[in-house]
């Protein structure tokens, strides 16, 4: 919870572009560090999962499939966090571009 709160300390006053860059580089930086935990807890669910018991004639094939798709999540979940870093850094760029003269 202390990432989020940093995000919160950030106050939208004075020097706006000041604020925006320092909150767009906070909230990237705390991307990337969800992006990077969902890899790590993506790839060791799987193998946790993969390790399961499967039925006896599938060699416990069935169990590693049915644990690739439940990591899946995570993986997603991990794109999402990746986009969240991107918007984080167009957040600045867009209010330059939009409200700073040329």
């Amino acid at each position: 919870m202390s990432n989020i709160n940093e995000l919160a300390r950030i106050e939208f006053r004075g020097s706006l572009g000041e604020a925006f860059k320092k909150y767009g580089t906070e909230l990237e930086a705390l991307a990337d560090r969800w992006r990077t935990e969902l890899e790590i807890a993506a790839v060791d669910s799987e193998a946790a999962m993969g390790s399961m018991k499967g039925h006896l004639l599938l060699f416990g094939m069935d169990s590693k499939i049915r644990a690739r798709r439940v990591a899946k999540r995570l993986k997603r979940a991990q794109d999402l966090a990746a986009s969240v870093g991107d918007s984080a850094d167009q957040f600045h760029r867009s209010y330059r571009k939009h409200f700073t003269p040329s």
